[in-house]
């Protein structure tokens, strides 16, 4: 699926969001937009992650909101997509 074939519409939306990693590091980043399946994390050190890690995404803008299970599909120079894992 292109980046321009997507199967969910795009809503851009700036929030602070918290991203877990594997081995267990916690970020701070920058949502740029999202969708029913995932989201975009701008993100100037892309090496945090790679394609295919899988990754925990919650927004920080709503207490106690869902800590949500992702994969990464996508690094690009300004950071990376994660797809929820709702499996």
């Amino acid at each position: 699926m292109s980046i321009n074939n997507r199967r969910h519409d795009r809503v851009k939306h700036r929030a602070k969001i918290r991203v877990l990693t594997h081995p267990e590091q916690v970020y701070i980043l920058d949502m740029r937009d999202f969708s029913d399946s995932g989201l975009y994390v701008s993100c100037e050190d892309t090496s945090i992650v790679e394609v295919g890690d899988s990754v925990e995404v919650q927004t920080l803008e709503i207490d106690d909101a869902p800590i949500l299970p992702s994969n990464v599909v996508r690094i690009d120079k300004h950071g990376f997509a994660v797809e929820f894992d709702f499996d």
